[in-house]
């Protein structure tokens, strides 16, 4: 790890973390940096024993696992639900679930007749309405750690909540659309995957504006680690190429380990130094300026607006404040 040193760490002991899609990979490196602060860390995951293996490890004994599957949303809520009756603060959320579907296929949502693109529903669909359950969660903890902070009478300045979402830089080669992700047809593999990590950023900048001041909101481009298992569900070639790429990539120093990958993801958990910085995305723990794409205000208001109405949401159950704290075009 040669990201923020635990001293320079805004978690310590007494605090939680929950990172999604945890029992292995990038997630799992994750979870073991965070641990390393003093926080408490939830776990989460479909693979139990993946999980509790992983909570047994982690140094400290608060840590816990909560399985839930994102493709079936009462799952999800279902998580949400349990972290917030198990636990009464949430210094933060790492949104690092998702996965790379090689077929299209589609997972029920109540407010689509005819279904929507599992990648889709997983990448975007599932964080959205975790992120969304928690966030009242996120901004009281926010304030709770600003009020600990004046009682310890520090010159740490303000210290939010904070929300981290795992994108790709794949997002740079898609447009939003919607329809497309309706239904039987449309694109599957590294179009839908790049489709889903746009929608990451889209909602990260829409989301930033939202929060309170007390959460901040960023995203990030993990890096290329073909050593994760993000791609099991893909074909049998895309695979045996994924797994090609990785052997070369190792050889030649141009892919990273699932350690490396985790570094931008922990940086924007657990550092100092991006404390009051919100609504950006981060490459190799740097700002960098996402795709065009990204900053388009209409889709980022359409998107989160479909997203509510799929999920069968009421206003009341999102994030609803007007700030206007993240980056224009």
């Amino acid at each position: 790890m040669t990201g923020a040193a635990d001293g320079d760490s805004v978690l310590d002991e007494g605090h939680v973390a929950l990172v999604t899609g945890s029992t292995s990979g990038i997630g799992a490196e994750t979870a073991r940096n965070l641990a390393a602060t003093g926080a408490t860390v939830v776990v989460h995951g479909r693979d139990r024993p993946a999980g509790e293996a992983l909570v047994a490890e982690l140094p400290g004994d608060d840590h816990a696992f909560y399985a839930a599957d994102y493709t079936d949303f009462d799952e999800v809520r279902g998580l949400a639900d349990a972290v917030l009756a198990d636990f009464d603060r949430l210094d933060c959320l790492v949104n690092n679930a998702g996965t790379w579907q090689g077929d299209r296929t589609l997972v029920a949502v109540p407010g689509i007749d005819d279904g929507v693109d599992l990648t889709f529903a997983v990448n975007h669909l599932a964080t959205f309405l975790l992120t969304n359950r928690l966030a009242d969660r996120l901004a009281v903890t926010g304030e709770r750690r600003a009020e600990e902070a004046d009682g310890e009478n520090t010159d740490a300045g303000a210290d939010p909540a904070r929300v981290v979402t795992v994108s790709s830089d794949l997002h740079r080669r898609a447009e939003l659309d919607l329809d497309g992700v309706r239904g039987p047809d449309g694109p599957s593999g590294v179009g839908a995957y790049g489709h889903s990590k746009l929608a990451n950023v889209l909602f990260t900048f829409e989301l930033a504006r939202r929060l309170p001041e007390s959460v901040t909101a960023n995203c990030c481009h993990p890096g290329v680690s073909p050593s994760t298992g993000l791609s099991r569900n893909g074909s049998l070639l895309a695979g045996l190429g994924w797994k090609a790429f990785g052997l070369v990539g190792r050889l030649t120093g141009t892919v990273d380990t699932a350690a490396e990958s985790a570094e931008t993801q922990t940086y924007l958990a657990r550092s100092h130094e991006v404390a009051t910085v919100t609504g950006e995305y981060f490459d190799d723990r740097e700002v960098v300026r996402p795709a065009e794409a990204s900053y388009d205000r209409d889709a980022q208001r359409d998107l989160w607006r479909t997203s509510v109405d799929w999920l069968g949401l009421d206003e009341d159950a999102v994030v609803r404040g007007a700030g206007e704290r993240a980056p224009e075009a």
